[in-house]
């Protein structure tokens, strides 16, 4: 079995009733009623097509991509750079 590389979306929406409408396009992780966004898991490989997908959708209002990948998660040595810079 292959695991398939994964991106988080965080979807803001106009309206909380339309959050179930988005479950067919990825896995719905976490859906904030208060705030009116969910996080959603979709495959890499589909991810220009689904982003494209929920953009012309009416009851999407912005789409923002995880920044998870863009952070580095080497914590090995980070104090004594830190202690550098002071």
């Amino acid at each position: 079995m292959k695991i398939k590389e994964r991106v988080g979306l965080a979807i803001y929406l106009y309206y909380n009733r339309d959050a179930r409408k988005l479950s067919k396009l990825g896995d719905i992780l976490y859906h904030s009623k208060r705030f009116k966004y969910l996080m959603m898991y979709i495959d890499k490989e589909q991810e220009e097509d689904i982003v494209a997908t929920l953009k012309t959708m009416k009851f999407v209002k912005k789409v923002k991509p995880s920044a998870l990948d863009d952070i580095d998660m080497n914590f090995v040595g980070n104090l004594e750079n830190t202690e550098q810079i002071n």
